[in-house]
């Protein structure tokens, strides 16, 4: 793991107004449990560049405290909390366990599902390799995408890639 690479996404992703954050002094304040870093962190962060920044056994440990911080009936609250929720319970129980899915969670179909577990678990990849990688139709992905972004439970960005426009997606 690369934890420079992730930290210079991650702080963007959360701290975009503080470009002298640094990962030592990121995580100081971690290990302090400055509550207000630590919620911005859980709820802006994706969520396995979070894990991979605070540890896993920081996590697993320390999890249980931190939800208590997502408060708040927003949608990206409680996505982000399920996918904390999901990665806590894989990570102490070997299984992935959503205890409080949402009502956007429970429309979603079983291939809208696929798509956004593939999009979290391999973060910024283009619409093309998602597809790719679930051996799927590009089109019937980027429906996917499309619904994924408008429930806000996904974000893209586009970047150019040999000479072409694509479309990058990660989980909020």
């Amino acid at each position: 793991m690369d934890r420079n690479k992730i930290w210079s996404q991650a702080k963007i992703d959360a701290f975009w107004d503080r470009p002298k954050l640094t990962y030592e002094k990121w995580s100081e304040k971690i290990d302090n449990n400055d509550l207000r870093i630590l919620k911005q962190s859980m709820l802006y962060m994706n969520t396995s560049d979070f894990v991979n920044l605070v540890g896993y056994d920081t996590y697993s440990k320390k999890y249980v405290e931190w939800r208590e911080l997502l408060t708040g009936d927003d949608s990206r609250t409680k996505l982000k909390k399920g996918c904390l929720d999901s990665l806590w319970s894989k990570y102490t129980c070997g299984t992935m366990y959503v205890q409080n899915p949402t009502n956007e969670w429970f429309n979603l179909t079983s291939k809208q599902k696929e798509t956004f577990f593939c999009i979290s678990t391999f973060g910024y990849e283009s619409i093309y390799q998602v597809a790719k990688r679930m051996k799927r139709k590009y089109r019937r992905v980027y429906d996917d995408v499309k619904h994924l972004l408008s429930i806000g439970v996904i974000k893209s960005r586009t970047k150019k890639i040999k000479g072409r426009n694509s479309t990058i997606v990660a989980v909020s």
